[in-house]
């Protein structure tokens, strides 16, 4: 046991060769602590064009810390309490991302949790030195896809913009338009998504590896923020200049998707190129690697199984707090639209996708002799892959209806909450779809405020029983026609739906 003690740290590893290894253990722990999310990271890097760099992130914050080494193999390593006061704040995080059943909050609790046991095991200067390699991490984490819609908006108007000011006559109705030689429409992949995402990852790398100052580094990341978004609105104007003065002969097909990467690349190359005009001299690194005195092997290894023990203990909580839901399945009675005639129409309309709730309550209504849709949604003891706001769940999966547009519907009147309106077009028909979130008797618009209100009323003891409401009505006129008569259907019957949700709840609540 002596020999453990005294000889080991001396004799067959260095210090830092010691608590590299303990922290390597620590981090083993966080990662199967939350080895379910960290399955999704996975999967994601390989479904996900936005996020394929994800191994390569690996790679770079590998190879900034091996750079690390000389100022590294100086320091003076100490376990450090504010380091594990910091672990078990990320836990907390982590349990409140599984409360509310959002992967994003625990896998980028989880990053910062991997930081954490450096500085709680390693100590404080050793967290200084390795927090810019860490904060690469960041990067690995799948995010980002929230602001596709805003994208699509902004790259159909810029585009729409553009022509217009190159004399081109263009008729737009969302992220619909046409112009004489045809009709575009702005689809996922021409957001720019990952012309975004790519260009934040690179330029943060161009800005640490370039750049010592944080003022400096801060610029070049804002320039490319905005570089991939100016970049993909003239990608899309020159596919449509293109396509419309060669007759539709060439913007189309692979050229169309090579000529944006094109764009891109010199986009990226000439940010480079003027970036490093103002590159700032690297600091000098220690060439020999000075005498540190060895510290206990004990002590270091007793922080990393502390540190290892924190991620287990969170997770364990985040279990209890999902076993601890109901066990029962709501019954959602929709008695405020008992006395509507149902529709017996068989003309195909938007038919949204929710697979992982509890209930769905759809059905097509006779309001004013029009026809309205309803689908309800609702959700009790969400799980990851089965909560109200999930990639998975679709407004209009089919992909027959072309969305072109996303904005506020408004209020049917003062007492009643904002909707969220979606519009589409189908042919000659226009349908207008108003949605909204109803959350433990709230109600929101945002995914984000949705979650937010989950936690409240999970921490009031509520549980976290949610609904998605949409209402839909078509036009062949536009989506603002279709809208108005959905404005008229939630004016007398928008409340009376609210208040079978609640009776739901509490009803759940009573078992």
């Amino acid at each position: 046991m002596s020999f453990f003690k005294n000889k080991l740290p001396s004799a067959l590893i260095s210090p830092s060769g010691a608590v590299a290894l303990a922290v390597l253990l620590a981090w083993v722990a966080i990662l199967l602590s939350f080895a379910r999310h960290v399955a999704l990271v996975l999967e994601a890097w390989e479904t996900l064009p936005s996020h394929s760099h994800g191994y390569v992130v690996l790679l770079v914050v590998a190879y900034f810390l091996w750079m690390k080494r000389p100022l590294l193999a100086e320091l003076n390593f100490a376990p450090s309490w504010k380091g594990f006061v910091f672990l078990n704040i990320m836990g907390l995080a982590a349990l409140l991302g599984s409360m509310i059943s959002v992967a994003a909050v625990v896998q980028f609790a989880t990053v910062f949790m991997m930081f954490g046991a450096v500085w709680a095991i390693a100590g404080d200067r050793a967290a200084r030195v390795t927090f810019g390699p860490l904060s690469f991490l960041l990067f690995a984490v799948p995010f980002g896809h929230e602001v596709l819609p805003v994208l699509m908006n902004w790259t159909a108007d810029a585009t729409v913009a553009a022509l217009r000011g190159s004399g081109i006559p263009v008729y737009q109705e969302g992220r619909n338009f046409i112009i004489p030689s045809g009709s575009w429409s702005v689809v996922e992949a021409c957001g720019g998504i990952r012309y975004l995402l790519t260009s934040i990852f690179i330029g943060a790398v161009f800005a640490y590896m370039t750049y010592t100052r944080p003022l400096k580094r801060m610029v070049f990341m804002l320039w490319a923020v905005v570089m991939p978004l100016v970049a993909n609105w003239i990608r899309a104007y020159v596919i449509v200049v293109v396509a419309h003065l060669s007759g539709n002969e060439w913007g189309l097909g692979m050229s169309h998707l090579a000529l944006g990467w094109v764009i891109f690349g010199l986009a990226i190359l000439a940010s480079f190129a003027v970036g490093a005009r103002w590159a700032d001299p690297q600091p000098v690194l220690p060439t020999s690697i000075p005498a540190v005195p060895a510290i206990p092997l004990r002590k270091v290894f007793l922080a990393a199984f502390f540190a290892a023990v924190v991620p287990v203990v969170w997770y364990g909580a985040a279990l209890g707090v999902e076993a601890a839901g109901k066990a029962d399945t709501p019954i959602l009675a929709m008695e405020s639209l008992s006395r509507l005639e149902r529709s017996t129409s068989a003309v195909p309309g938007i038919q949204p996708s929710f697979p992982g709730a509890k209930v769905v309550h759809q059905g097509t209504y006779v309001f004013e002799g029009e026809p309205v849709e309803v689908f309800i949604a609702f959700f009790r003891d969400q799980t990851q892959g089965a909560e109200m706001v999930n990639v998975s769940n679709k407004l209009e999966p089919s992909g027959d209806w072309s969305w072109g547009y996303s904005g506020k519907a408004g209020r049917a009147s003062a007492e009643l909450p904002e909707m969220q309106l979606e519009g589409y077009v189908r042919g000659p028909r226009y349908a207008a779809l108003h949605r909204l979130y109803w959350v433990g008797g709230m109600t929101t618009t945002g995914e984000i405020t949705s979650k937010v209100l989950q936690v409240l009323s999970r921490l009031r003891g509520r549980g976290d029983d949610s609904a998605f409401v949409a209402f839909t009505a078509y036009s062949g006129e536009s989506v603002a026609d279709a809208s108005r008569k959905l404005q008229a259907f939630e004016a007398a019957l928008l409340a009376g739906v609210l208040k079978d949700l609640d009776r739901t709840a509490l009803e759940g609540q009573a078992h």
